[in-house]
């Protein structure tokens, strides 16, 4: 774990509510003598208080403060708290916020997420942070707080905390009322560690400016009229049909035509699972298209022969997060293997995890060949998250699904803005997925101003 600077703050009831006693270690940075009054922060929260020395502390990283203090900036006694120290500023933190669904059961508030949570938020102490899970339900406008949960002694309870410092986003889907959320919280100086959610459509479009990237990508159109689904069969016998705004594999479509026939086979992923069907003809295709496809904007995309395990699709994922540093870096990545007979490679969907390398060596056979691969997957994912970044705001961390077919090519199929770590659990890589739990919480010290700050590429 990082090590950071780290103050305890201590209750002493003989201090005013207005004071503030620092330790001459704290004191030292601060110019005191000619500092009648000091803003203290937590989170949004601030607060004026005239700073004191303990002269009787000289080694220490001490903050004494009056309990009434303490409590309105929402602090607990004998803990210790990331600090930085600036022009007439103290802060502590920093404070973040994690922005889920919840849900009713008490033991476990965010559903399945519940677990990742924790994990963040038993590692925030050790890094000095106020973290804590909430929904937009929770804020309270008017008095810039948050009634949300965390999790302490081996149990979740609510609480109340300040508007925090930082963001990060791990609610679903492209909802109105989220958006409208974010935009009164960034309004109100919230930092937040990942843009809104974009569509595939959109990232294509972004993917597809930068010529280096251009062979790695599938061909991929808007569907606007069920013709361009015809087209694109006819060119390549067989496509994907993915929602724009979808999520987990759900909801695609797998149209091939069957060899020297006119007769299209059909599979379709949905929350109950896999319907399969057939049409004798391009127009009974596209009825049953239509029925399927609904109100929903959909791409259709070349069908990439990718290469398989045991029969079974599969991508890579790459994790690339950034950390205090405020730079990406590759954290991990891993196969997912869909189930038998899916058409995703999904670990939600029933799909499991392999070791890149060790699948790479199986189907190729040339250490060679695999370095070059391996390369070209990083080269790939990191250039498509410059180029995602540059068109949609600094963002702190994505999953980049790569697609690898059986001549060794590397292909981009879509970018993450709310990945998951399944993977790195299921491969028993401990290290890897401590970071991807970190990581976020580490970026979030550099977003909130605690580490001096990079200019973007």
């Amino acid at each position: 774990m990082n090590q950071f600077r780290m103050v305890t703050i201590a209750s002493n009831p003989r201090l005013s509510t207005d004071t503030v006693l620092l330790s001459s270690k704290i004191a030292a940075d601060i110019d005191i003598a000619n500092l009648p009054e000091l803003t203290f922060g937590v989170g949004l929260h601030r607060k004026i208080l005239k700073p004191k020395v303990n002269t009787k502390v000289n080694n220490k990283n001490l903050i004494s403060l009056n309990p009434s203090t303490m409590r309105r900036l929402f602090l607990s006694s004998g803990r210790k708290y990331g600090i930085y120290i600036g022009a007439a500023e103290i802060r502590l933190g920093p404070v973040v916020g994690i922005l889920a669904e919840t849900s009713p059961d008490a033991n476990r508030p965010f559903a399945g997420q519940s677990g990742f949570f924790q994990q963040m938020i038993t590692a925030s102490r050790r890094l000095g942070q106020i973290c804590f899970g909430f929904s937009i339900y929770g804020i309270h406008w008017q008095s810039n707080t948050v009634s949300g949960w965390t999790y302490s002694g081996g149990r979740w309870y609510r609480a109340t905390f300040p508007l925090p410092d930082v963001v990060y986003p791990r609610a679903k889907g492209y909802s109105a009322a989220v958006n409208s959320a974010r935009r009164n919280m960034q309004s109100r100086g919230v930092a937040f560690s990942n843009p809104a959610l974009i569509g595939k459509w959109q990232t294509y479009k972004i993917i597809s400016q930068h010529p280096e990237l251009i062979p790695h990508l599938p061909d991929t159109q808007l569907v606007t009229n069920l013709k361009q689904v015809d087209s694109m069969i006819s060119k390549y016998r067989g496509v994907y049909i993915k929602p724009v705004n979808g999520s987990m594999g759900r909801n695609i479509i797998k149209v091939v035509r069957g060899p020297g026939t006119n007769r299209y086979h059909i599979q379709y992923r949905h929350s109950q699972g896999t319907f399969y069907g057939s049409a004798s003809s391009m127009s009974a295709l596209r009825q049953k298209l239509r029925r399927i496809m609904g109100r929903r904007r959909y791409i259709v995309q070349k069908q990439i022969n990718l290469i398989r395990s045991g029969g079974n699709i599969l991508d890579v994922r790459v994790f690339i997060q950034k950390d205090h540093s405020g730079e990406w870096s590759i954290t991990g990545m891993a196969c997912r293997v869909g189930r038998n007979g899916s058409i995703t490679s999904n670990i939600c969907s029933g799909g499991y995890a392999m070791r890149v390398t060790g699948v790479l060596r199986v189907r190729f056979q040339d250490e060679e060949k695999v370095r070059e691969i391996m390369e070209t997957i990083r080269y790939v994912a990191k250039e498509a998250v410059l180029a995602i970044e540059n068109a949609i705001g600094p963002s702190g961390e994505m999953g980049v699904d790569i697609g690898v077919d059986r001549a060794g090519n590397v292909w981009f199929i879509e970018a993450n803005l709310k990945p998951g770590r399944q993977v790195f659990r299921m491969l028993n890589e401990t290290r890897i997925r401590r970071m991807t739990v970190v990581k976020p919480l580490l970026y979030a010290r550099y977003l909130a101003g605690f580490e001096p700050k990079k200019p973007l590429r």
